[in-house]
């Protein structure tokens, strides 16, 4: 962090661990951050890193409990973090320096400057293929894998690979690296932390459920079915059937005849916008199966359990 931040500010700045904050503060933040005391062009300041992922939200109140207790200004040090994170420090005038890559330091003159990072656009919900290539890779056990490479894989354009990757990297899915100076895939060893930590960012693949009258027997099987297929749970009395969104349109489905409530059900298909057919079983995907349950499943019991072990099995 020096060498980075003289080769950038020009200057001389020394910085130094410290512990004379440890009698001002709660023992907790001994805990989540290295405290650092740094001088630049002779004005004292504090930094902070944290010593493992700190969300948002403390990272705020935090950083004001530290420069009250300092009186000092405070700036945070990261070796990473998400444009999202970035952005909102920036807009809350929050100084930061990031590794390498950008610093904001408003308390000395410093403003952020996009040299050294690529422009990526705001991501408010991740799109299908980006979760579908995530899931692809995990199954797979990817290993740096590049843009081209992905696109091979997937039988897509390396365009649309690049842009799930600028999702990935907004998003800060931890599965994104650099190999020289290209960007690859390399999934890490424990994948149910990695499920669980992006439990607020993974999407339904389902667009649309269609209960209909009859059975029209198609082939893939989706949801609940799928769980059945993948463990000893027993299904319902009508199977659940998997249809893409590039194929509804000819299949006719969404001018067939649906069940009324009082009516038994013949089949029900939902409509996905992804369909990865997993060990070509015909059966959607287990990190799908398990986002594509309803409400009303998730609430059964046995569901929960026969997701658990589907996902212990299959996955983990």
């Amino acid at each position: 962090m020096k060498d980075y931040l003289e080769k950038t500010l020009r200057q001389k700045v020394n910085i130094n661990k410290t512990e004379y904050l440890n009698d001002k503060l709660p023992l907790a933040f001994r805990g989540r951050y290295f405290f650092y005391k740094v001088e630049t062009n002779g004005s004292p300041w504090i930094a902070i890193q944290p010593k493992s992922e700190v969300g948002l939200v403390m990272l705020r109140k935090d950083h004001a409990r530290i420069e009250k207790a300092s009186g000092l200004n405070c700036a945070i040090f990261l070796e990473k973090t998400t444009f999202y994170i970035k952005e909102k420090l920036v807009e809350e005038g929050i100084p930061f320096v990031i590794e390498g890559k950008q610093m904001y330091l408003p308390f000395i003159g410093y403003l952020l400057s996009n040299k050294n990072e690529r422009e990526i656009a705001p991501v408010h919900l991740i799109s299908y293929l980006t979760q579908r290539i995530i899931f692809v890779s995990i199954y797979e056990k990817w290993e740096n894998v590049t843009v081209s490479e992905a696109a091979v894989r997937l039988g897509v354009t390396k365009m649309s690979v690049s842009r799930c990757f600028d999702e990935m990297e907004y998003l800060n899915v931890n599965i994104l690296g650099m190999k020289g100076k290209s960007r690859v895939i390399t999934v890490p060893t424990d994948i149910k932390k990695l499920w669980d930590d992006m439990q607020t960012v993974w999407r339904n693949p389902v667009i649309a459920r269609y209960e209909l009258k009859d059975d029209i027997g198609l082939e893939k099987k989706a949801g609940i079915s799928a769980l059945c297929e993948y463990s000893l749970l027993s299904d319902n009395k009508y199977p659940t059937y998997a249809i893409t969104k590039k194929e509804i349109t000819g299949s006719g489905i969404k001018k067939m005849k649906q069940a009324h409530p009082a009516e038994e059900i013949g089949c029900v298909v939902l409509e996905l916008g992804y369909f990865i057919d997993f060990e070509n079983k015909a059966l959607q995907d287990p990190l799908s199966v398990a986002l594509s349950l309803t409400e009303a499943e998730k609430q059964d019991e046995r569901v929960n359990i026969s997701t658990n072990e589907m996902l212990e099995k299959y996955v983990w």
